[in-house]
């Protein structure tokens, strides 16, 4: 069976695995965790211009493994629609792999939210677990953060770092505000989507432009796989409600006011 490719790309605590999970429910469709395929086809493509190839030219030989790759990395997976995970899919090194040996119809699904509600859910999630204070990423802001700040806030500093995900995320989805660039992206605003599960699942089918699919939005089970230890040593980093909910704290009751200010207004897509 040919599979059909598309990609998950959104924000961090923006609702990507439980939608990802609700998504799996279609036996047609197979939602990545975070998937390592972006990472082998650059190393691929960087083979175009080693001294190898350039001394011995191979480069159809180079596309051909480019082009087969998806399909191998998935051939485990019966489903005839691969939605593969990696938040660098939307970056143009990412847009260019796709067109070129992936499929010419890019589609990017990107879960969203507000930065200061993304920020303070790490803040909660973390405090939520006395091991998760021992965290790798605890450990990294204490080290690269000045202590004249609240935890909270010093982790929001740590998190808004140019080299850390949340900003060449946002980088990269930006790539919508470009006319011609725009319907590649689909936004699933992580409040909208609270509000109206079925609603926010049926726009992803008509951006898809495949058939819906019945999903049931109790008891959601995750089917992925991953460790609900993160790497990062956060606990239940991974981890779903069975019910689509939303419980969080008020920034302003967790950052200071100038945290809020720094990090206020930067959800782009609100203005598409």
């Amino acid at each position: 069976m040919t599979k059909e490719f598309f990609f998950l790309a959104g924000l961090q605590r923006s609702g990507a695995t439980i939608i990802s999970q609700i998504l799996n429910q279609n036996p047609d469709i197979w939602v990545s965790p975070a998937s390592p395929l972006w990472s082998m086809m650059v190393d691929q493509y960087n083979f175009f211009n080693k001294i190898e190839n350039i001394d011995y030219e191979r480069n159809d030989a180079i596309a051909s493994v480019l082009v087969n790759t998806p399909h191998i990395f998935y051939a485990d997976k019966s489903a005839k629609y691969i939605i593969d995970k990696n938040l660098n899919w939307p970056s143009d090194l990412g847009v260019g792999l796709i067109s070129n040996f992936i499929n010419k119809k890019i589609k990017f699904i990107c879960p969203v939210r507000n930065i200061l509600d993304i920020i303070v859910s790490f803040d909660t999630i973390i405090n939520a677990h006395p091991d998760s204070k021992n965290s790798q990423m605890d450990a990294q802001v204490l080290a690269s953060t000045f202590p004249d700040k609240p935890m909270a806030d010093r982790r929001a500093d740590w998190l808004m770092r140019v080299d850390k995900d949340i900003v060449p995320c946002l980088n990269n989805m930006k790539h919508a505000l470009i006319p011609e660039f725009r319907h590649f992206f689909h936004f699933v605003d992580y409040d909208d989507f609270v509000a109206d599960p079925k609603k926010e699942i049926e726009k992803i089918y008509d951006f898809l432009e495949i058939e819906k699919y019945n999903h049931q939005f109790e008891n959601v089970q995750d089917v992925s796989g991953i460790s609900d230890d993160s790497l990062t040593g956060i606990k239940h980093l991974h981890t779903i409600r069975p019910t689509v909910q939303k419980i969080s704290r008020r920034p302003e009751d967790v950052l200071l006011p100038e945290t809020i200010a720094r990090y206020s207004g930067l959800e782009f897509w609100r203005n598409i």
